[in-house]
């Protein structure tokens, strides 16, 4: 019966195309209908996953949020979405916390737990207390990483009794290596000649995934290895300064902006390396789903980074360092006995370590706990 089951929802801003969103995507379609119930509310809007779920089955929620501090006019609506559907469990996403606390205080359920999926750099003061405050409401906060959970403890001050790790996890059928005539299929349907060497990344065009640092690396790459063009997989705010950023520089006709994709896994195939610049990450999806797909990473030291790539599967470079990001790309490309190795042990990485089954089971384990 319906009333034996745990009923989770999960509070978010909103449901693009985003690593978070993918999460809460892949929780919502994951867990075990035989003991829970998901919901799912975005403060903000929806976007492609919200619409998505919204066609399975799924009850959703879009509240709008009005401009300004605090809206408490939306306060009261998820307090009344709360009760209405007799919510057990609200799971907030980051950005949520002081409305999941608040409401969910409120509505007495019985629990309210929070995932972090990453940080600000530099963190924001007003954010941080907001956060610090809120979490004395909540039972469990979740980080993505041990180094952001440790963040959470240290400078956020979040009890450690209070926090856990859980890392994310990839859904390695979905995400899985081509063959060679797949491979040509796909980048033929691209545009893109079998010859050219293909870095990219997929991320929201958002200032936090540093994407103005790539794009003014690229004249030095591009001279070096004529061959190679440039994939940004995504949309975001930052969208039309960076096209016009790569016009300005010359390089606009070898950067290529794909736009949002709902098949990021049809595209992936195509990179022969996959590069993440970003300034904060706790640990990132699409790096994952990029090693998943058999692929080498090059990647900023930053977050949660240094526990999905080593030396072993691609190159870590210090943040906005660009003669060693640029150095790492260049001698990568000419070298491509080296990146079917790489691309190899990223495969079974993930394959032994973020298997996406292993989070949404310790995911439960946290619902019932709570």
């Amino acid at each position: 019966m319906n009333s034996d089951k745990i009923k989770i929802l999960y509070l978010v801003l909103e449901m693009d195309l985003g690593g978070l969103q993918r999460i809460v995507n892949q929780l919502i379609n994951k867990i075990d209908r035989n003991r829970f119930i998901p919901y799912l509310c975005c403060i903000d809007r929806g976007g492609l996953f919200y619409e998505q779920l919204g066609k399975n089955s799924i009850k959703t929620y879009v509240l709008r949020r009005r401009p300004g501090p605090f809206d408490t006019r939306l306060l009261a609506r998820l307090y009344n979405i709360l009760r209405k559907n007799k919510i057990d469990i609200i799971h907030s996403q980051s950005g949520c916390t002081l409305y999941a606390a608040l409401a969910g205080r409120l509505a007495r359920i019985k629990g309210i737990i929070h995932t972090e999926h990453g940080r600000l750099v530099p963190d924001k003061k007003p954010a941080i207390i907001e956060d610090r405050l809120s979490s004395l409401l909540i039972n469990q906060v979740v980080g993505v990483s041990e180094e952001l959970t440790e963040y959470l403890a240290s400078v956020v001050k979040i009890s450690s009794k209070k926090l856990i790790t859980i890392i994310n996890g990839v859904d390695t059928h979905k995400f899985t290596p081509l063959n060679t005539d797949q491979r040509k299929d796909l980048r033929n349907a691209m545009g893109l000649g079998e010859r050219d060497k293909i870095i990219g990344t997929v991320c929201r065009l958002d200032p936090v995934k540093n994407l103005e640092f790539l794009i003014k690396c690229m004249p030095s790459i591009f001279g070096a290895v004529p061959k190679c063009k440039l994939l940004i997989v995504g949309d975001g705010p930052g969208k039309e300064n960076l096209i016009k950023y790569a016009q300005g520089l010359g390089v606009d006709s070898k950067v290529i902006f794909t736009g949002q994709r709902m098949d990021v896994e049809k595209v992936l195939p195509v990179f022969d390396i996959y590069i993440c610049t970003s300034l904060s990450e706790g640990t990132s999806m699409t790096i994952l789903e990029a090693m998943s797909c058999g692929l080498p990473i090059v990647a900023s030291a930053v977050g949660g980074n240094s526990k999905l790539v080593d030396s072993s599967n691609g190159l870590l470079f210090p943040l906005n360092d660009a003669e060693t990001f640029k150095r790492h790309i260049i001698g990568l490309l000419k070298k491509p006995e080296l990146l079917n190795v790489m691309g190899r042990n990223s495969r079974k990485k993930v394959e032994i370590n973020f298997n996406l089954n292993k989070m949404v089971k310790q995911y439960e384990k946290l619902y019932c706990s709570v």
